[in-house]
């Protein structure tokens, strides 16, 4: 019986899930930002401002979504900057509305809260109080349940720049996902590409996705954007639809190639995709395997034969300059007794 994981029979929608806009620290509007991403081939984005959460639900039309979202930051000397303190760990999550309509801030803090005028933030205040971010593992796990419990979902951002390491991020559950591809942090000098941080969390037994963003400010143009996307398997451009592909692993993440298809059958997985150098298959173990391209021909298929002891197997194109595309992780009791 074959089992399809991501559907060249559905649509395919382009996004981008972490970027900032002038109502933070980003130097485009809303407006600027949908433009400058519809342009460009992208379906929709997530406007994540630090620590303050807006719905975009103006800038949403029939060919294009804004998700309801925003970055906050938990800081071990919350008081001090990362710009001044270059040594100092944070953890950065960003938190999507399952509900465009959802801009209860209930993580709003005073002293994380660098753009709002004194009237906003006394009102913010009354309505949401003044809220203590502790860096610690309970008190981010704290963040995630409740985040989880008032409709949103939670993923972990750019571990390399947070400078936080296996110790820090195996013990934050309840995750939905791990940011493996950060672009503004990647031209900016630190390589944020964190496919191991995503293998460390599946192999210690946490089902979580694997999720990129620009991160875009666009400070110095737009060398932050347009460098990795999450392409999103459902049949029609909705908000309800984007975000229930999302939250069941409907789409992979790419910084260039594409994938078109892949399903199992037999035992197997197939994969199409388009021209790459190599196709990679990955596992829980260090049982792997690949097929590349050879005499200068390249590869848009592969069939990789899946065993029982496996725990899970995920995919990565990899095409002539190094690009990737990643394919969510697959675990094989979920996979093989469906």
């Amino acid at each position: 019986m074959r089992r399809v994981l991501i559907d060249d029979r559905l649509n395919f929608y382009k996004g981008n899930m972490h970027c900032h806009s002038t109502l933070s620290d980003g130097a485009l509007s809303p407006e600027e930002l949908k433009d400058a991403y519809k342009n460009k081939g992208y379906s929709f984005i997530a406007i994540t401002d630090h620590d303050r959460l807006y719905s975009h639900k103006e800038l949403c039309d029939e060919n294009f979504l804004a998700l309801t979202a925003c970055e906050i930051s938990i800081k071990q000397f919350p008081e001090q900057s990362t710009l001044v303190n270059q040594s100092m760990k944070v953890c950065h999550l960003n938190l999507y509305a399952k509900d465009m309509n959802n801009t209860a801030d209930i993580f709003y803090s005073t002293v994380a809260d660098h753009y709002s005028t004194p009237e906003d933030k006394a009102k913010l205040v009354e309505k949401f109080g003044d809220n203590h971010r502790e860096y610690s593992a309970d008190g981010i796990c704290d963040i995630i349940r409740r985040a989880d419990e008032n409709g949103f979902f939670v993923c972990y951002n750019h571990p390399r720049w947070s400078l936080e390491n296996y110790s820090d991020y195996s013990k934050y559950n309840g995750l939905w996902g791990v940011e493996i591809f950060n672009t503004n942090v990647n031209v900016g000098g630190i390589y944020e590409y964190d496919i191991n941080v995503f293998d460390d969390m599946l192999r210690s037994g946490k089902r979580i996705m694997a999720s990129c963003g620009d991160d875009n400010h666009n400070k110095k143009g737009i060398r932050d954007s347009f460098g990795t996307f999450v392409m999103v398997n459902c049949d029609v451009l909705s908000y309800d639809s984007v975000i229930s592909a999302l939250l069941n692993g409907k789409f992979y993440v790419s910084s260039a190639p594409i994938i078109h298809s892949l399903y199992v059958e037999d035992k197997k997985v197939y994969i199409t995709c388009s021209d790459a150098e190599m196709i990679t298959y990955s596992t829980a173990g260090r049982r792997a395997d690949s097929v590349f391209a050879e005499d200068g021909k390249l590869v848009g298929y592969a069939e990789f034969d899946i065993d029982e002891s496996d725990g899970y197997f995920r995919l990565d194109v990899i095409d002539g300059r190094g690009r990737r595309a990643n394919t969510q992780a697959y675990f094989i009791s979920e996979i093989l007794n469906k």
